[in-house]
């Protein structure tokens, strides 16, 4: 079996070993002092577990006791509750993600020489928030009850999947299981590590059975009775079910493994979330302090970023760096810190690019999916850019000209890639528009179709996210500069996601992702392999089976690919492939890139301890979640 023999293992089997002596010495908020004097919890050394997970401090040992403040912006910001608090899983990336794993739900786990099957071990005695065992059978009532279902998830996660089979769970104990594939699953480790992998321990069998026919009779009844369609629209609203869904955010009765709990949930019209310390909260420092030690998090719900910002500025704000950490804000934030007593702590993005231009190869508009499906429209559009003035003019001068690809310097740096079509060249883009039938133009000198109709080109972006839509008022007039009739949408969240996962826009602007090691676990940018392809949603539904469009064989040729590197253990044999699927990719050119990813940062309180500066940002990586944020305390 491989075993986890970094640091923080070796001081989990010394507590564990130490046994009744060193168990007498873990310490508890004092918030909990009362409870356990009077009965109503029991005392600290039980709720740990006998092998919590010991957690290193960045700086010190911290103290207990104060409230996170954190902003969200909309209704729908349920991912950032999850990047922040909600990063559990079975195994976890270091915060440097190095691409060392570490231990935590699991303390140890071994893999077959044929990766079809994956055994881990839990830690003994660990429990769920509201004190019940949280054991191997969690894990299988999700793999055999939750992930089958048609109802709970029509579409399967991919990474869970082999050519389609999902797994099998053998339980061996309360704290051994192995799942297991017909097939090898070469990716899976890198999987159970990343943002997606807290799927597997997300919901408690003990609560959540209710909701389920097989397990209470009465399911189907007592959801109607509560004003729902069936059960199974019970069931995800009461547990959440997927990472993603914001039920996971609604139910104050829902237990959880993390380290706060809800007490006013992320309802529609909510103007706060609150969470509470997790009194059963299995990780302690190196001193037997149970984390956390913040007692609790109040994150405020804010209409848009601005009113954010102004909030951060005024010092109101603890931790940011999703929604104004960027450099349009920069300037007035540098300027703000002592009047806010907050810092600037950079963080480094490992991204493929500032962001990805995605236009819509799968339009249901019969006018504009020829020009679209047409690799010389994406080429002129390309050159109509001046990438270095949209570089020094939003990101203020940080990054080189780049399409979206893997970060050179990387295994998986792909130059042809990184960069064709870079030049600003609006002469060649003017010559490319007219040889695919767009010489035509009407009385305003804008570009009309082939039929002759106006061609009106859509570009949308969420005004909540950074320089997105900074970068997107650029684009248009970059490109109604040789002629393309290019208009902005400001879109909410929501908005966004209904249009472009329905394939109804013409051109998103989006955030790039995966620049490293995480090409394997999210190659979206690189070939349509989820609804997050924004150039090609309905191909990428075929390949989900979540019906969809059959694409060419060039993109059957990159799902064969994904599928074997997903077939074999041999990262070499991995890296061969992933290079052959991305030489298909530039060929395609299938998104549009700006530059290199920008030295991100997040704004710091000087009132909050054990917050690391320099350490990686990113989705599969989520930042600060990585950081453990049950060890970020407040100064005295």
């Amino acid at each position: 079996m491989k075993h986890f023999l970094m640091p923080a293992l070796a001081g989990v089997s010394m507590l564990a070993l130490a046994g009744a002596a060193l168990a007498v010495d873990y310490k508890q908020a004092p918030m909990l002092d009362a409870a356990v004097a009077d009965g109503s919890l029991p005392p600290v050394a039980e709720r740990v577990g006998a092998a919590p997970r010991v957690i290193t401090p960045v700086s010190e040992v911290g103290q207990y006791g104060g409230t996170f403040r954190g902003g969200m912006v909309g209704g729908n910001d349920r991912n950032m509750l999850f990047t922040y608090f909600g990063y559990e899983p079975l195994l976890a990336w270091d915060a440097e993600w190095t691409g060392e794993i570490q231990p935590n739900i699991a303390s140890a786990y071994s893999v077959s020489e044929d990766s079809k099957s994956f055994t881990f071990t839990l830690r003994e005695g660990m429990k769920w928030s509201d004190g019940t065992p949280f054991t191997a059978d969690d894990v299988a009532f999700f793999v055999q009850d939750i992930l089958p279902d048609e109802k709970l998830f029509p579409t399967k996660p991919g990474w869970l999947t082999v050519e389609g089979e999902l797994p099998t769970i053998a339980v061996a104990s309360p704290t051994e299981f192995t799942l297991s594939w017909s097939k090898p699953n070469g990716l899976f480790i890198l999987n159970a590590a990343s943002v997606y992998g807290v799927q597997l321990t997300l919901l408690s069998k003990a609560y959540c059975s209710q909701f389920l026919p097989k397990y209470n009779p009465e399911a189907d009844a007592n959801a109607k009775a509560a004003g729902v369609a069936d059960w199974s629209e019970q069931m995800v609203n009461m547990c959440g079910v997927g990472i993603e869904n914001i039920q996971r955010w609604r139910n104050p009765d829902r237990p959880t493994i993390e380290a706060w709990r809800i007490t006013e949930p992320y309802v529609a019209g909510a103007t706060r979330v609150a969470l509470e310390r997790n009194p059963f909260y299995w990780k302690v420092d190196t001193s037997g302090n149970q984390l956390p030690y913040i007692d609790g998090l109040s994150m405020s719900v804010n209409a848009e970023a601005q009113t954010l910002l102004l909030s951060v500025l005024a010092g109101e704000i603890d931790y940011e760096v999703r929604h104004t950490a960027n450099t349009t804000n920069l300037p007035v934030l540098s300027e703000g810190q002592e009047a806010g007593n907050f810092r600037i702590s950079p963080r480094e993005s490992r991204v493929g690019n500032s962001l990805a231009i995605s236009v819509n190869l799968n339009s249901h508009d019969a006018v504009k999916a020829p020009i679209f499906a047409n690799k010389d429209f994406r080429i002129a559009l390309s050159y109509a850019l001046d990438r270095q003035a949209i570089i020094d003019t939003v990101y203020l001068g940080q990054g080189t000209p780049r399409q979206v690809a893997p970060l050179e310097g990387t295994a998986f740096y792909n130059e042809k890639l990184a960069t064709q079509y870079l030049e600003y060249n609006a002469d060649e883009a003017n010559r490319l528009l007219d040889s695919i039938g767009l010489d035509k133009r009407g009385s305003n000198g804008l570009r009309l179709a082939p039929d002759g109709s106006p061609l009106v080109v859509n570009v949308a972006a969420v005004t909540a996210l950074g320089n997105t839509a900074d970068v997107a008022e650029l684009l248009v007039q970059y490109w109604q500069a040789v002629g393309v009739d290019a208009r902005f949408t400001a879109m909410d969240r929501t908005r966004f996601y209904e249009e472009k996962t329905a394939s109804q826009h013409d051109i998103v602007v989006w955030g790039a992702t995966s620049g490293g090691i995480d090409v394997y676990i999210d190659p979206r940018d690189y070939f349509p392999f989820s609804t997050e392809s924004n150039f090609a949603v309905d191909w990428s539904k075929f390949y989900i089976k979540d019906g969809g469009v059959e694409p060419p064989d060039y993109v059957k040729q990159q799902w064969a690919l994904y599928d074997q590197i997903k077939g074999t253990s041999n990262a070499d044999e991995q890296a061969k492939l992933l290079s052959q699927l991305l030489d298909i990719s530039a060929e395609q050119f299938y998104q549009i890139g700006i530059g290199t990813a920008i030295q991100g940062f997040a704004v710091v309180s000087n009132k909050l301890g054990n917050v690391p500066d320099d350490t990686p940002t990113g989705w599969i990586h989520p930042d600060p979640g990585t950081l453990n944020t049950e060890q970020f305390y407040f100064k005295q």
